[in-house]
């Protein structure tokens, strides 16, 4: 069986804009949603430049769009996911599905590496005491609950998928999605990737593996 697959809706949320319209505007551009790192914990990283979500210049506050409840449970990295589902399923039309629609539509996210820093402060905590980590802290590292927070919100029933490939997570998720729908699994997907991993330990690692410039530390843009 033949299926044509096409791309009905985007979302984005990234270091070039909260919206496809911004982030592309600002690509045509030239600009650079690259950033100097200003917290003294980098100072004595070789790098210090790094992409932080923006709103006008400023980091996006993921405290602005969910409730604290909702933030406890979930990593940053699932919050950003959530928004760019919503901007890609009212881009494609799709806010409102039937519940028959809901039965064969399913969700494809990745996320490259969860959030060093997380687990950083759980290692602090649980140095005070057992009772002092989070009961959510397991919810909030684990790579796939961008793609079940997805699903749960919408009510998708159709594969619930996550990928971990490093810097091709974003693409391999849309291409096991284009195989799914090509191959009848599901009629809809959203797809795509997700990271938050801006930290100290994350940015010292990529530094050790000499995969990071240093050339512009001084002039980030």
């Amino acid at each position: 069986m033949h299926r044509r697959v096409v791309v009905t809706g985007i979302g984005v949320l990234s270091p070039m804009g909260i919206s496809l319209k911004e982030s592309w505007t600002n690509i045509i551009l030239g600009k650079c949603g690259i950033t100097k790192l200003q917290s003294p914990e980098y100072e004595h990283l070789p790098c210090k430049v790094a992409g932080f979500v923006k709103d006008n210049g400023v980091e996006f506050q993921l405290s602005e769009h969910f409730k604290k409840t909702e933030l406890k449970t979930m990593a940053p990295a699932t919050g950003y996911a959530l928004l760019a589902a919503k901007q890609a399923l009212q881009d494609a039309n799709l806010l409102n599905m039937t519940d028959d629609m809901k039965e064969n539509t399913g969700v494809a996210v990745g996320m490259g590496m969860v959030d060093l820093g997380d687990i950083c402060r759980t290692y602090d905590a649980l140095k005070k005491g057992y009772h002092h980590v989070s009961p959510f802290f397991v919810p909030r590292i684990l790579p796939n609950m961008a793609a079940g927070n997805i699903s749960i919100k919408y009510g998708f029933q159709g594969p619930n998928h996550a990928v971990s490939t490093a810097c091709a997570t974003g693409a391999h998720a849309i291409g096991d999605s284009f195989r799914f729908i090509k191959n009848g699994y599901a009629n809809v997907m959203v797809c795509g990737g997700t990271e938050a991993c801006i930290s100290p330990l994350s940015i010292a690692a990529f530094c050790r593996l000499r995969a990071l410039s240093t050339s512009f530390n001084d002039m980030p843009g």
